[in-house]
């Protein structure tokens, strides 16, 4: 059935109004923090909670144009690089916004968005495919169940690269500066705070303590690691239905695999050895990084069975 070119152009078009918000909603965390060091924390409030307003009207913009590009085309909006890309953005926000739900995490606004930003944008120019059918390799119930799997574990682990980034950067600077721990942190409290009887202001202040950032990213991971470990299983059983083998060492398979491993050494290392801190945080990257090469590196260099899953 060929596609409906009105619902993929309103497709297209929805993403470009999420993109436009999702950026004024990054605008809009950095205010936050911009305000706040300035010392104007009621503009800083402000400016935090429009941006929250702005990714909301974003996600639900997001969710319209995956909706519609699946309408246009008869089927599930995951079919290509440029789907894929445009849901796991949409996961990492939803992540974003179930966290902000739960805990006063509003200081990761900036550094979730500026990622997602860019994915998006990646997405919508290099990654770009026009609305069609699916290949015959893909055209299978297991790409509804495989796919989604990917999609969430991926989008919650970019949030977990984020997190652990940060992390990094505060624990370097609690170490630098020689000093204790911030006593408290709101996402609408103002950049300057209370170092024993001195008063400094900047970035690090905006953030809550290293130990924080790290429990944050280690339950994000521990919520991730099931689903990446599910999505590799129903590959297994869906290269057996598609190439009459569950397991073959293609390039795919293959660092989705080591991705695993790097994830699964992660969480392993957390709870036997009571790994904290910055080796934990090393093997978070490390993972994140095979997750990267999972997806640009294979899909786009690599030659193999998923070679379909690339641009066009």
């Amino acid at each position: 059935m060929p596609a409906n070119t009105s619902l993929a152009h309103l497709s297209d078009v929805l993403l470009v109004w999420t993109v436009s918000a999702y950026a004024l909603a990054m605008l809009g965390y950095a205010a936050e923090f911009a305000f706040g060091r300035s010392g104007g924390s009621a503009r800083a409030g402000r400016a935090g909670r429009a941006a929250v307003v702005l990714t909301v009207a974003g996600w639900v913009a997001h969710v319209a144009s995956v909706t519609t590009r699946g309408f246009a085309v008869h089927r599930v909006p995951w079919g290509n690089m440029y789907e894929f890309s445009s849901m796991v953005s949409l996961v990492a926000v939803t992540v974003f916004l179930v966290l902000l739900a739960r805990q006063p995490v509003r200081f990761l606004g900036a550094f979730v968005m500026a990622p997602v930003v860019l994915y998006l944008g990646l997405a919508g120019t290099v990654l770009y495919a026009k609305a069609g059918p699916l290949v015959p390799a893909l055209n299978s119930y297991w790409i509804k169940i495989h796919v989604v799997a990917a999609i969430t574990a991926s989008g919650a682990f970019m949030v977990s690269g984020v997190v652990t980034v940060l992390y990094l950067l505060k624990d370097r600077w609690e170490r630098r500066s020689a000093g204790p721990a911030p006593v408290s942190i709101g996402p609408g409290a103002a950049a300057a705070v209370e170092f024993g009887d001195t008063r400094v202001g900047g970035l690090m202040h905006w953030l809550p303590a290293s130990a924080v950032l790290d429990r944050l990213a280690y339950r994000v991971i521990a919520f991730a690691f099931p689903v990446w470990t599910f999505a590799v299983i129903a590959g297994a059983i869906w290269a057996e239905q598609a190439w009459s083998r569950y397991w073959g060492w293609d390039p795919k398979e293959t660092w989705s695999f080591i991705t695993w491993l790097a994830y699964a050494a992660y969480l392993h290392a957390r709870a036997t050895a009571g790994w904290r801190g910055r080796r934990a945080a090393v093997l978070s990257l490390i993972g994140f990084g095979c997750l990267m090469v999972d997806y640009y590196v294979v899909n786009t260099v690599l030659v193999g069975l998923h070679s379909y899953a690339g641009v066009g």
